[in-house]
C-alpha cells in the first residue's frame, strides 16, 4: 500500500510539474514561439449543449488563435455551473482529429451527454462526411456508430438511462429499444416506427414520441407502432415560422410545453397544441438548446450560453457564459518543452492550409500514428495514408508486402496489386 501511495504520489507531483512547465500565461515568448506556439483567443464553441444532471451545462469548442486565424490546439469539453457565474471548468481534451490529408476527420457537433453512462455522443466531419460518433474519454478513441451523409438525421434518447430507448429520424423514424447505440451494426437491429415521416425536431415522454416537421408541424406518435403510416400521427398544431425557418436548431420537452428553437429565438405550444397558449421565450439567433424542466438553456450564434426560465409569465434569461480568452499559452498538438519545439519520438507534420504543424508520435516500426500523405509512412509502394499508415487493399505484415492466401503480385505502373485465384473444387 505503501508503494501505491508513493507511485501515486509521484504521479501526482509529475503532473504538476508538466503543468506548471506547459501551461502558462501567454507572454511575447509564446507570441514569437507561433505556429509552434500561441496565445488563446476567444474560445470557439462548437454546436450542442449538454447537462450532467449535477447542475453543470457541458458543451465542446476549441480555443482559436491569437496569432494566426482558427482554432489552435485540441478541441475540448467544458462545463458551466447551470447557475451562473461564467466559472468555466475544462473536462478533458478530445483527441483523433486529423486536419489534413485523406483521413481529414474534425469535431464540429455536440449531440448528447449521458451521465450515467458517462458517455459523449458528437458529430465529427470525416471527408466531408458527418459521422455519429462516441468519444471515449478515457482511452482517448472516437467509435464511430452511424454514418449521416445525406440523411436527414435527427436523434432522440429517452431520460430514463435505466429503461433506455433511442429513436432518429431520417427518411422514417427508427427505434432501437433496450439500448443507446454503440455500434455500426445498431443502424441493422434499429424498427421502423413510421414510415417516410421526416422531421427536424425529436423528443420522447414516456412511451409518446413529439416531433416537428419542414412543414411547420407539431405531431405526436407512439413508441409502441411498428411500420406504421405517418397519417396515423397526431397533429397537434401547425406554426408558420416554424414552416419558413430556414433550420430548426432545437427541440426539447417541458411537463407540459414543447418548444423549438430557430434563428428566431425559442417559441413553444402546450403539449395538447392549444394555439391560444403560444410562448416566445427569446427573440434571438438560437443554435442548440437542451431542457431540464423548470429551464431551457441555450447557445446563440455568438457562443454566448444562456438560460431561460419556463415557468411563470415572465421568462428570465440568465447568461451562464460568454466566450473569451483563459490567456494562457498552448504548445501546437503533440508539442512539449518550454518553446513549445520538442516532438521526443515523433514526426513532425504541416497542414497544408494553415501552416500549423502538428507532432505525431511514432508507433513501434517507426511510422506516425497520424500522416497526412503516404511519403510520411516511408517509400514503400505497398502503403497508402488514410489519416493512419494502412497496407494497399489484399496486403499484409509489417512492411505490407504479404499478399494473402496464395495471391499473386501483379505490377502496373509501379503500382502493386494483389490478386488471389479462386480456385474451383469440382466434386
Amino acid at each position: 500500500m505503501k508503494k501505491i501511495k508513493t507511485i501515486s504520489f509521484f504521479i501526482l507531483s509529475l503532473a504538476i510539474i508538466i503543468g506548471i512547465v506547459y501551461s502558462r500565461q501567454c507572454d511575447d515568448k509564446c507570441k514569437q514561439g507561433y505556429p509552434y506556439s500561441s496565445c488563446n483567443g476567444n474560445l470557439n464553441l462548437y454546436r450542442g449543449l449538454g447537462y450532467d444532471g449535477n447542475g453543470n451545462v457541458i458543451f465542446s469548442g476549441k480555443y482559436n488563435s491569437s496569432q494566426g486565424s482558427g482554432g489552435f490546439g485540441l478541441p475540448s469539453i467544458f462545463s458551466v455551473p447551470s447557475s451562473g457565474g461564467c466559472q468555466l471548468t475544462k473536462r478533458f481534451d478530445i483527441h483523433g482529429e486529423i486536419l489534413d490529408g485523406p483521413g481529414y476527420t474534425a469535431l464540429d457537433y455536440f449531440y448528447k451527454y449521458l451521465p450515467q453512462l458517462d458517455r459523449y455522443y458528437v458529430r465529427f466531419n470525416q471527408r466531408g462526411s458527418p459521422i455519429f460518433s462516441i468519444y471515449n474519454q478515457t482511452s482517448n478513441e472516437i467509435k464511430a456508430v452511424f454514418n449521416i451523409f445525406n440523411t436527414p438525421f435527427v436523434p432522440a434518447f429517452s431520460q430514463n438511462e435505466s429503461n433506455p430507448f433511442f429513436v432518429y429520424g431520417g427518411y422514417g423514424i427508427y427505434g432501437l429499444a433496450g439500448k443507446y447505440p454503440t455500434d455500426r451494426s445498431d443502424a441493422q437491429q434499429a424498427k421502423l416506427i413510421y414510415q417516410s415521416q421526416i422531421v427536424n425536431g425529436l423528443e420522447i415522454d414516456g412511451d409518446q414520441l413529439y416531433m416537428t416537421t419542414y412543414q411547420g408541424q407539431f405531431l405526436k406518435g407512439s413508441l409502441n407502432c411498428l411500420n406504421c403510416t405517418k397519417d396515423q400521427l397526431q397533429l397537434l398544431v401547425t406554426d408558420s415560422e416554424l414552416a419558413s425557418a430556414t433550420s430548426v436548431s432545437g427541440f426539447v420537452l417541458t411537463s407540459d410545453y414543447m418548444y423549438y428553437s430557430y434563428s428566431g429565438g425559442i417559441k413553444g405550444y402546450p403539449k395538447n397544441g392549444d394555439a391560444s397558449r403560444v410562448r416566445k421565450l427569446v427573440s434571438e439567433n438560437v443554435v442548440a438548446m437542451i431542457s431540464n424542466g423548470d429551464f431551457i438553456y441555450y447557445q446563440t450564434d455568438s457562443g454566448v450560453v444562456k438560460s431561460v426560465s419556463t415557468t411563470g409569465n415572465h421568462p428570465q434569461v440568465n447568461i451562464l457564459y460568454t466566450p473569451v480568452s483563459d490567456n494562457q499559452c498552448q504548445c501546437s498538438v503533440g508539442f512539449s518543452g518550454d518553446d513549445c519545439r520538442q516532438c521526443d519520438n515523433g514526426m513532425v507534420l504541416w497542414a497544408s492550409d494553415n501552416g500549423i504543424p502538428i507532432c505525431s508520435p511514432l508507433d513501434s516500426l517507426g511510422k506516425p500514428k497520424t500522416c497526412y500523405a503516404a511519403y510520411q509512412c516511408g517509400s514503400s509502394p505497398f502503403i497508402i495514408c488514410n489519416g493512419t499508415c494502412t497496407c494497399l487493399p489484399g496486403f499484409s505484415g509489417n512492411d505490407c508486402t504479404l499478399c494473402g492466401n496464395g495471391g499473386e503480385i501483379i505490377w502496373e505502373n509501379g503500382y502493386p496489386t494483389c490478386v488471389v485465384q479462386i480456385k474451383k473444387i469440382f466434386t
